[in-house]
């Protein structure tokens, strides 16, 4: 639930009942700041997308394929820089991904998405990347669990890039709802276990063991350190977090109160 600076937003368009790398159309993929990769892929079953009569690709063939880089005569544009080869892809995935340590991948109905990305590397999770994620994040599940309207996509559908760009949206919309009910309640609740748990936890991880932090350190750190701790254990504290721009201040408040509570410290008068 809470946005990480290396939330990365994904889709693909595919062949459903195809997981090689054939069955991948193209893939798009944004971050928080708007750095975008779009690619279609070279090697897909162009064939069977063209000319099968199958319900399937009759659909891909309405919805997906016009959206594409294509010739005069509607085939695949294989001059285009947007196509590239399934091998091309791959690297330029990976590079994507090597400087976002901790990345996560968010997606609507990911789970399709994501294995085609893993596609690229033959479903090995021995040869995936490491900071290539291996699990998708739910837009779905957020949007049905707390009953959010998102506004509808303005942009073409069925076409990777629109859809991840659209899917960073939606998570925006999320977040800002879910922020305001919780700014608008006045307080996360007081899990007074819960939080403990957080306060030791993250007195524990001191950078200087049995040194101790100050509460305006435990401020400054948790956040950081202890994201999906408080995701799991506090989804009030976690929405705040989640909401900063407008509730970052009663956020910290109500962190530094629950904190000199428990560990018995005082902020720093200064």
């Amino acid at each position: 639930m809470l946005p990480a600076p290396h939330d990365t937003y994904a889709d693909c368009e595919f062949i459903r009942h195809d997981l090689t790398v054939r069955g991948l159309i193209s893939v798009g993929i944004t971050d928080r700041a708007g750095h975008d990769y779009y690619a279609v892929n070279a090697d897909m079953d162009e064939q069977y997308i063209r000319h099968s009569g199958d319900e399937a690709a009759v659909w891909l063939r309405q919805h997906v394929w016009p959206l594409l880089p294509l010739t005069a005569d509607f085939a695949l544009d294989r001059a285009h820089p947007d196509v590239k080869t399934a091998d091309r892809i791959r690297q330029e995935i990976a590079a994507y991904y090597a400087s976002r340590v901790g990345a996560r991948m968010w997606a609507y109905f990911g789970a399709g998405d994501l294995i085609r990305i893993h596609g690229l590397w033959d479903h090995d999770w021995g040869r995936l990347p490491d900071n290539v994620p291996y699990r998708p994040r739910e837009l779905a599940d957020l949007i049905e669990d707390f009953d959010i309207t998102v506004p509808a996509q303005q942009t073409p559908g069925h076409h990777a890039l629109n859809d991840a760009h659209y899917n960073r949206l939606m998570h925006d919309v999320v977040l800002a709802e879910l922020a305001g009910t919780a700014a608008a309640a006045g307080s996360p609740r007081q899990d007074r276990a819960a939080l403990t748990e957080l306060v030791t936890n993250c007195l524990a991880r001191s950078a200087n063991p049995g040194r101790g932090r100050t509460v305006e350190e435990l401020i400054k750190v948790m956040p950081d350190w202890l994201a999906a701790d408080i995701d799991a254990h506090e989804p009030d504290l976690a929405a705040l977090h989640g909401g900063a721009i407008v509730a970052r201040r009663r956020y910290e408040q109500s962190l530094a109160e629950w904190i000199t509570t428990i560990t018995g410290q005082h902020p720093d008068p200064r």
